[in-house]
């Protein structure tokens, strides 16, 4: 995700946090919303490299979708890039987890379903804690609704936690067996399994890679060994203080020291 680089004094700009990123060994990064899209595309362009996924906003008020949308999708055909909506809406109106907006979110999910198809890409509804769509099982619901091959969700470690309860938390694996027809992508981190009482929660479910009382390695060994998951896994590191390069090359230390346990590990 482009937040283990972005707001960094020294690599402040996409062409220089591409660089970095690519050399410390990623496959790939983030495109941030759409007025990112246009910077980030000829950075990627540039050092030919991978935009991994196209996170994208849907608001459930007019005009809904941004409609430079529909252009920029259709440059990234042929990318693999996964576009990522997360849908949101005035909680006055519609309380996350609720179900009064869905007939709306699967008509504006369908028609990014259809310009992503039209570029040959892949959509998958991201579940953002506070959000309309806040819940796995919500997305899951919505995604046998729209009934495209080619729309499915995000798993997202951090707005798991933050939106399950402590039964629910004893049911990862069922729940991530059930996800897994529809599972997309999977963004991972250091995370506390704890029911948090910090004031930003973040500071128990976003931690750098490798740390924190939750089994990561453990979720990501169940998801590539069990369930075969053969697509893409991100990081996730919002509200991460300190050193933002070298929380880079930290993280990419760790992955690689999971991906050596995982070729070796029954």
């Amino acid at each position: 995700m482009h937040n283990i680089i972005r707001g960094d004094s020294t690599y402040n700009t996409f062409d220089k946090q591409v660089e970095l990123v690519k050399k410390a060994g990623f496959d790939g990064i983030e495109i941030n919303q759409t007025q990112s899209f246009e910077g980030m595309k000829a950075a990627l362009d540039k050092h030919q490299f991978a935009g991994s996924y196209f996170y994208v906003r849907v608001e459930l008020k007019e005009p809904y979708i941004d409609m430079r949308l529909e252009e920029y999708i259709q440059q990234l055909k042929g990318s693999k890039t996964i576009i990522a909506p997360f849908i949101i809406v005035d909680a006055a109106r519609f309380k996350p987890s609720s179900h009064g907006a869905d007939t709306l979110v699967v008509r504006l999910v369908t028609q990014l379903s259809d310009w992503a198809k039209a570029a040959g890409l892949q959509v998958a509804i991201y579940p953002h804690h506070g959000f309309y769509v806040e819940r796995t099982n919500h997305a899951m619901l919505l995604i046998k609704q729209i009934n495209r091959k080619n729309v499915g969700l995000t798993f997202n470690l951090c707005h798991w936690l933050a939106t399950t309860s402590a039964a629910e938390r004893t049911q990862l694996k069922p729940h991530l067996k059930e996800l897994k027809p529809y599972l997309k992508m999977i963004t991972i981190c250091g995370a506390n399994d704890v029911m948090t009482s910090q004031k930003t929660i973040w500071d128990d479910y976003i931690l750098p890679l490798g740390t924190g009382s939750f089994d990561t390695y453990g979720l990501l060994k169940y998801v590539v060994k069990d369930l075969k998951f053969k697509g893409p896994i991100g990081i996730q590191c919002y509200n991460i203080k300190g050193n933002k390069p070298q929380l880079v090359q930290n993280t990419m230390a760790i992955w690689k020291g999971y991906k050596s346990r995982l070729e070796y590990e029954q």
